[in-house]
């Protein structure tokens, strides 16, 4: 085998890693920019990049260690350092996807204050949760302990079937993911662009996905590998590719609708706070993001619509939350979420005309 392959993962693994860390500091710095407020999303994706720095500092020194070259070309010393080293690489990836995932779920929750949308999250979230539970416990208890990194001579359970159970259901979360973000915005009353629009982004996982089908094809070509340290390297810099792409969809889907927040009208309350200057506005809403709506209706057919949002020429009182909910809380079909607005115009009257207007000009309505 070329020697040059370690050096190639050296550079493979240290180029998606700053990839990866300017992705989220390009999403950190626009949030500052326009939201100036950080939430659980924030969080979650930098827990999940925490992560995804340990996992490749660990593939770092598998390559620092040999792994890339013949395993008859290593002194015993430094197999066994390669070995630990992949052994952590692997818990880590586990724990980098697992907040990765969160991380979209607490975003799509922001999208509507629909209940059962919230409920269908939660459920997504604790199944995403047991995935990488009983992954990393797996993982962490491959072989027999106290050498359980030591998967060429230690007793192990099958290891080539854990990686495939565990990309298989890594693909099957993503697409729930990117299921349930459609169904959401799909019941957000906006035009079919906008939908698209928004969408475009959840539908950026649709790369993991097949990232994670290359690194299941790798894998399966060999099955029992006879070099632990050549044999699997294509796998190993597809998981570098896959925890690259899953951070980085994550931060895409802010990107854009926060630059284009005013035409989207996919703003957050207390940038609508920030824009004091163009308008007055009191808002009781607790929620992470709002929309702009057009129209709240009573009917079971009715939701929410984003409009696209200009500077008003009228003061504006605008209500949501909990104090919406109580004003309308003896109403049979009352939304989770409503918002009220009320508005107050001012009739001018010149001295030299007649005054026939039976407003005044403090009247409101």
């Amino acid at each position: 085998m070329d020697k040059s392959i370690t050096p190639a993962i050296k550079v493979m693994t240290l180029f998606l890693l700053i990839t990866s860390i300017l992705v989220v500091i390009a999403r950190g710095i626009t949030k500052a920019v326009i939201v100036r407020s950080v939430s659980l999303d924030d969080y979650l994706i930098a827990l999940s990049l925490l992560f995804n720095i340990g996992q490749s500092v660990a593939v770092f020194f598998q390559a620092e260690n040999g792994y890339g070259m013949p395993s008859k070309t290593l002194s015993l010393s430094s197999l066994s350092s390669e070995l630990k080293s992949e052994y952590a690489a692997g818990l880590l990836y586990i724990l980098s996807l697992l907040f990765a995932k969160l991380a979209v779920l607490a975003l799509v929750k922001t999208i509507t204050p629909n209940r059962w949308d919230h409920r269908a999250s939660y459920s997504l979230a604790a199944l995403v949760f047991l995935w990488a539970t009983t992954g990393e416990f797996a993982a962490a208890f491959m072989c027999h302990v106290p050498n359980a990194w030591d998967w060429p001579n230690g007793q192990c359970n099958d290891r080539h079937a854990f990686w495939n159970y565990l990309e298989i259901t890594n693909i099957l979360t993503d697409t729930a993911l990117m299921v349930l973000s459609l169904i959401m915005i799909s019941r957000v009353q906006t035009s079919m662009a906008k939908k698209a629009s928004i969408f475009s982004f959840f539908a950026l996982r649709i790369i993991v996905i097949v990232a994670c089908v290359c690194k299941l094809v790798f894998w399966n070509r060999t099955p029992d590998p006879t070099d632990p340290t050549v044999d699997t390297w294509p796998a190993t810099i597809c998981t570098q590719i896959i925890q690259c792409l899953s951070i980085s969809s994550t931060c895409f889907l802010y990107l854009k609708p926060f630059l284009d927040s005013v035409e989207s009208g996919f703003i957050r309350s207390d940038d609508l706070r920030r824009r004091g200057s163009d308008y007055k506005s009191g808002s009781a809403y607790t929620g992470r993001n709002v929309f702009l709506v057009d129209s709240v209706g009573r009917s079971k057919g009715d939701g929410m619509r984003m409009k696209s949002f200009s500077k008003p020429h009228y003061a504006a009182d605008i209500e949501g939350g909990d104090a919406a909910n109580r004003d309308d809380s003896e109403s049979q079909h009352s939304r989770t979420q409503i918002i009220k607005e009320t508005r107050t115009f001012a009739v001018e009257t010149f001295p030299n005309l007649q005054d026939t207007s039976p407003y005044r000009s403090d009247d409101a309505y």
